[in-house]
């Protein structure tokens, strides 16, 4: 290329890296017959040689093994299903991919039965023809950081607490008599962490309960890659709530104020866009009529619920109901805990576990029960 200026050549677009004759590993060396080099000044002229660099492929790929076989017949198999795994790819790589690379990554995303192994998920149009070939949902599924990860690898937006604890405690609480036919169990879709009392060198024991369940319902929106934006801290949410809501203008940041699942919507609302029902019960015999309401909400939308119940602040991720008889079990995250992220302690005394309406019952004295029912966003913005 020809121009006039060493500095007109750095600000050429695409940019060219700039390296002095007999240099290795440049994409491009330059070659300037010019006293005033250093100084930028006129040249000349430049010669550009190009070098070609070798294309990069990026394979990812997984293997499925029959069960019940000795672990020397599984690791060959796996071994052969990998390698001709990686032989489709390499060859689908060079078709598609060509001199620029290509990358393949492998997902598992909520709706199919089996993982899938797609290349260029970075790019936005290939991600929606591929939402439309398996008829998946517009939502986060296929973006490149929900690749599946290595097994020992955390998830990429995990903050270092308990994930999903309520997988330890069952598809059905252990005192259900509920018959088969009539039973259905639901429960969120995808992950969220765990908060609660004591927690990020905070001390809220016996006022922050509210505070704890909103950051647990924050986490599944990080985690399911809605929003990169942190979960917040109780006093990030209570400068949040200063600045959106009237009847917090006086609140004092760092002060013990209770919350509740009022001010949880509002957050949610404002800080991550989501749109949010209300559900309100008068007692938990009206809730105990709201839960087909409360069914479907975690089958079509997946998301927590945050419960005020009385005075106590809960997350419900899963429902067990009989539908013939009325019957119902509810798994709750109670952010009352104050211990250790110790899993089986956590369900093993019920801090996370199935409750039935008579604990309602209980912990609300007969009071109301309010329920924030957050919607899952949909569209391509998501995709």
């Amino acid at each position: 290329g020809l121009v006039a200026t060493i500095d007109e050549l750095r600000r050429a677009k695409p940019p060219v890296a700039i390296a002095g004759q007999g240099s290795t590993g440049a994409v491009a060396s330059v070659e300037v017959l010019s006293a005033g080099f250093a100084a930028g000044g006129p040249t000349n002229f430049v010669a550009m040689d190009l070098k070609q660099l070798p294309a990069s492929y990026d394979l990812d790929f997984v293997a499925y093994l029959a069960p019940g076989l000795p672990a020397e017949a599984q690791a060959a198999s796996a071994a052969l299903a990998l390698v001709a795994a990686a032989k489709r790819q390499l060859s689908a790589a060079r078709a598609l991919g060509g001199e620029r690379g290509l990358s393949f990554r492998c997902y598992a995303p909520a709706g199919l039965d089996h993982a899938v192994c797609l290349p260029c998920s970075e790019d936005v149009a290939a991600r929606a023809r591929y939402h439309q070939l398996l008829r998946l949902p517009k939502v986060p599924l296929l973006l490149p950081e929900c690749a599946l990860p290595w097994a020992d690898e955390p998830h990429s937006r995990a903050g270092g607490k308990l994930i999903n604890p309520h997988l330890n405690c069952g598809p059905k609480p252990g005192w259900w008599k509920g018959s088969e036919s009539t039973t259905r169990s639901v429960f969120i879709r995808g992950m969220y962490e765990y908060s609660h009392y004591m927690q990020d060198n905070t001390d809220d024991n016996g006022w922050g309960c509210a505070y704890r369940a909103l950051q647990t319902s924050v986490s599944w929106y990080r985690m399911q890659y809605y929003t990169e934006k942190d979960i917040p801290g109780i006093q990030d949410i209570q400068r949040l709530l200063k600045r959106i809501d009237e009847a917090h203008k006086d609140i004092v940041i760092g002060s013990k104020k209770w919350i509740g699942t009022v001010e949880g919507m509002y957050l949610l609302q404002d800080y991550l866009g989501v749109e949010c029902k209300m559900m309100y019960c008068q007692d938990t015999s009206d809730m105990a009529s709201q839960v087909p309401q409360m069914l479907n909400h975690l089958a079509t939308e997946g998301t927590p619920i945050m419960m005020g119940a009385g005075q106590y602040a809960y997350t419900l991720v899963g429902l067990c109901f009989d539908s013939a008889s009325g019957e119902a079990g509810f798994m709750i995250v109670d952010p009352h805990y104050t211990g250790k992220d110790e899993l089986k302690n956590i369900t093993q005394k019920g801090w996370v576990g199935w409750k039935n309406l008579e604990w309602f019952e209980k912990v609300t004295e007969g009071g109301f029960i309010n329920c924030c029912l957050p919607n899952a966003p949909r569209g391509s913005e998501h995709v």
